[in-house]
């Protein structure tokens, strides 16, 4: 798991031009990520999201996914521009 050294509970995984931010503190574990982008998004060991490894969903889906977060834990970038959640 990648993580960013300046916010340990942050896991940032880059790949391609996209990248996910999961503020693991803010996940209350609903699971909306992994129904929206199952290829994206799994729970681990103690039900919190992370990013998986492997092919990832189309990026439609992967906003769709952070969308569904009730706590807006999942940031989504294209090329440096946030996608989700709008500032």
């Amino acid at each position: 798991m990648a993580k960013n050294k300046a916010q340990p509970d942050v896991q940032i995984v880059k790949k391609g031009d996209l990248e996910i931010r999961i503020i693991r503190p803010l996940c209350i574990s609903a699971a909306t990520c992994v129904v929206f982008a199952p290829s994206t998004f799994d729970l681990d060991k103690g039900n919190i999201a992370i990013v998986k490894n492997g092919d990832w969903d189309r990026l439609e889906k992967i906003v769709a996914a952070a969308q569904s977060c009730p706590v807006l834990a999942i940031e989504v970038y294209e090329n440096g521009k946030k996608l989700w959640p709008k500032s």
